[in-house]
């Protein structure tokens, strides 16, 4: 994912607060938000609700935009302006062809896309997750003076100057390759427990010797990690499923992503080098019911070395859905006592 800062060169605002029904910040767009080119997409525009927006607020404008689309200039997927002061939400869906569902006076302006509407996300297959920044704009004017027909960067150029504040949300996506040329697994499962009592076991290095599917795992030593580069060790026995001929030896489990409660990753490091750099992680996301969970093999970085001495990927899709599971029943188990 880019580390492009959308508003880096903008002047500074205030901030104020907008929250929405229809997604979390920081978590992936539902299926209605992603665009109708994309299986199950739907190009319904979120629902937004906005307070606290600064003294002297006299109409508001809203944006969705991608800085991570291959363009060299991000890509916007909608643009309204003109809302009337006195609105503070836009309902799901607002943003249809029509505008049905914004006030009057406000209208929207052609996307990336060149239509005049909400269009949903579609990144590009295997290139890594997106980010939409969704954001109210707090305007000291009534009308922005811009034409219907203009570009949402024109709209972005002339809303600088008078921009009182910002409310953002962000959202993301992305597009998994498929077929020969995938790197990377994904599977996913919605299990009824909540985020921090999974995140607890994934956290936990003996967790990951409970949910193993492999047989490989037969113990591990270390304290529960709380931050990117932490380490601990797992004892394993690759002989339990006699593909490659290591035997028992010893690997280090190094952390490379943590956010409590909604993603882990890690690698590996054992004495053969170069390391081969495959990644492992899970995402948690808030669902009806509990806490879906994506579990993700990634192998797109791995040392050139190792693609001459393995095939990848050495973890297949059914292996991670067992270990899903068996992370299931760990955590039923462990809330029991």
């Amino acid at each position: 994912m880019s580390a492009n800062d959308p508003f880096a060169r903008l002047p500074e605002a205030a901030s104020f607060s907008v929250t929405s029904t229809t997604i979390t910040d920081g978590a992936a767009w539902s299926p209605e938000q992603f665009s109708s080119s994309v299986p199950g997409g739907k190009d319904v525009s979120p629902q937004l609700s906005w307070t606290g927006a600064p003294e002297g607020t006299k109409s508001y404008a809203v944006t969705v935009y991608d800085p991570d689309a291959p363009t060299g200039s991000g890509f916007w997927h909608w643009a309204v302006a003109d809302i009337p002061a006195t609105v503070t939400e836009l309902p799901e869906g607002a943003g249809d062809d029509t505008g049905s569902g914004l006030p009057e006076g406000a209208f929207q302006l052609p996307n990336d896309a060149r239509v005049a509407r909400f269009i949903g996300a579609a990144p590009p297959a295997g290139h890594g997750p997106h980010r939409y920044f969704i954001v109210v704009h707090a305007l000291d004017v009534e009308s922005i003076g811009v034409p219907a027909d203009t570009t949402p960067a024109v709209l972005g150029f002339t809303m600088a100057s008078h921009i009182l504040g910002r409310a953002v949300l962000t959202a993301t996506a992305e597009t998994p390759l498929v077929g020969e040329d995938a790197e990377r697994i994904e599977v996913s499962r919605l299990i009824p427990a909540p985020a921090s009592a999974i995140f607890a076991v994934l956290t936990d290095p003996k967790g990951h010797v409970d949910i193993d599917a492999s047989g490989m795992l037969m113990d591990a030593e270390g304290e529960p990690v709380k931050q990117p580069g932490d380490r601990f060790l797992v004892h394993m026995d690759r002989e339990a499923i006699g593909d490659v001929p290591l035997g028992k030896y010893d690997v280090e489990v190094v952390i490379t992503k943590l956010t409590p409660d909604e993603e882990i990753a890690w690698t590996v490091e054992a004495r053969i080098r170069p390391h081969a750099r495959h990644i492992y992680g899970y995402r948690l996301e808030p669902a009806e019911g509990g806490t879906l969970v994506t579990s993700y093999y990634d192998w797109s970085e791995i040392d050139e070395e190792w693609k001459e001495r393995i095939v990848f990927p050495v973890v297949p899709e059914s292996a991670l859905k067992a270990t899903l599971g068996i992370l299931e029943r760990t955590v039923r188990r462990r809330s029991a006592t």
